[in-house]
């Protein structure tokens, strides 16, 4: 943040201190994080951790100040710790983040979608970071309550916020595009994922809408022209630039000429009219969609081609997506266990059908959360597509992965090659004993069956 007088720092959330607060810059504050801590930063109270694990951090640190709320003890603060009374500390850390946004305007990037958001955002990270400073998402933390942390990162010296914007529930990328009136935006698709959440997929459609909606008056959104939910969104009230980028239809920033090859996917594109040939380091014609979106938000944005080349053969994807591990015995681990939704986890099956065609293929395959009454139908779904790509087991987990396992027997996989188990020790039982040494074994469920411990235990 912009290095301000802690005495200032107080001010500006309306604080009060009745002790003797240490006369100091402060360039970093932390939200309650207490295991990412540091002398140097202020501290802000958080009530979604126990107070103990937070004062222990606070007294093996010794920040410089800590935010809290009246009615909280401030016993067992270190004595050279400045402590700044308030109301509420989260309304304090979102005076700060509102007051250092406006110290250091910043063009700011909206990419929001059921899928695919966080790989576009990374992409689109790697083509920019070559003349733009920024401060970007982290992780999946996405949603309202982590935007006030990203604009208490920014300094005078960053020109853009790249946002990765999720949501959990309706008005969430509302009141985000509220705050920072993104100047481009992009939806990568519209599809599954949380629509047990928000009751339903016309209200997916509606979520994402929010960032049609939010981005400023003569901005500009990008949209997939091949995914027929994305057409559902309306730009009858958006007053700026619509481009749309895709593979099967004609679109403002096409891909053609596909190909997997040993380390990712090399395409053609039609990007504005400008015919490139590119690479990006990843498997799957998703993710080729992906490069497609952050390609013209690059360029909308004012990348050259040259950066936008050089910027996806660089990317570097992110963690527990398509992340590819030695494991025991020469087996080849792929960890694609971040999240899941149908979309995505068919998206992930056809890139093990298509790569390396000489090895034995196994699918570790569990629950989908979040789909609602899309639940049944959306395994069984999974299950039939599993049963046509010629794997050689399909092993899943939970009470989803067994209706994955049913629908593919019931299509015509031969039930001696699927395997349902409950717990992870089972799992890695059995990717140990019955699978050939130098398999190819692929991972993937929702985030909550924590698959990538399976994986790690197998490397």
């Amino acid at each position: 943040m912009k290095t301000i007088p802690l005495k200032k720092l107080m001010s500006i959330i309306g604080g009060t201190s009745s002790s003797h607060l240490p006369q100091a810059l402060v360039s970093s504050v932390n939200f309650g994080r207490p295991r990412s801590l540091r002398h140097h930063q202020v501290y802000f109270y958080t009530r979604e951790i126990s107070w103990s694990k937070q004062l222990s951090a606070i007294r093996a640190v010794k920040p410089v100040a800590v935010v809290l709320p009246h009615d909280q003890s401030s016993a067992g603060i270190p004595p050279d710790t400045g402590i700044i009374r308030v109301k509420d500390a989260f309304s304090s850390f979102w005076k700060l983040a509102l007051w250092n946004f406006k110290q250091c305007p910043v063009r700011v990037i909206g990419i929001s979608g059921s899928s695919g958001k966080s790989t576009t955002t990374a992409m689109t990270a790697s083509i920019l970071r070559y003349r733009w400073p920024m401060v970007r998402t982290e992780g999946n933390l996405n949603t309202w309550v982590f935007l006030p942390t990203y604009l208490t990162r920014l300094t005078p010296d960053h020109k853009l916020l790249l946002l990765e914007m999720g949501m959990k529930s309706l008005n969430n990328i509302r009141r985000q595009c509220a705050v920072v009136k993104p100047e481009i935006g992009a939806v990568t698709n519209v599809g599954e994922a949380h629509a047990g959440s928000l009751g339903g997929l016309d209200k997916v459609v509606l979520a994402k809408q929010e960032l049609v909606d939010g981005i400023r008056r003569g901005g500009t959104l990008f949209l997939n022209a091949d995914d027929a939910r994305s057409r559902k969104l309306s730009v009858k009230r958006f007053s700026g630039r619509v481009y749309t980028f895709g593979i099967k239809n004609n679109a403002d920033v096409r891909a053609t000429n596909i190909r997997y090859n040993t380390r990712g996917m090399s395409f053609d594109a039609n990007l504005f009219g400008q015919r490139i040939s590119c690479f990006i380091p990843i498997f799957g014609i998703h993710n080729v969609y992906n490069a497609l979106a952050a390609m013209g938000i690059a360029r909308a944005f004012g990348a050259s081609v040259k950066e936008i080349r050089d910027g996806l053969a660089s990317f570097k994807p992110p963690g527990m997506r398509l992340q590819f591990l030695k494991g025991r015995s020469g087996r080849i681990l792929i960890n694609d266990a971040w999240n899941a939704n149908p979309t995505s986890m068919k998206a992930g099956l056809e890139v093990l059908r298509h790569i390396f065609p000489d090895r034995t293929k196994i699918a570790v395959l569990g629950d989908m959360k979040e789909l609602g009454d899309l639940t049944y139908e959306g395994h069984s779904s999974i299950g039939r597509f599993a049963a046509g790509i010629g794997l050689s087991q399909l092993v899943t987990i939970g009470r989803g992965g067994r209706l994955i396992a049913h629908a593919a027997i019931k299509a015509g996989m031969d039930r001696q090659r699927v395997y349902s188990y409950d717990t992870h020790d089972q799992l890695v039982a059995h990717l140990i004993r019955k699978t050939p040494p130098g398999s190819l074994i692929y991972f993937k469920a929702s985030r909550s069956m924590h698959l990538e411990k399976v994986v790690d235990r197998l490397r």
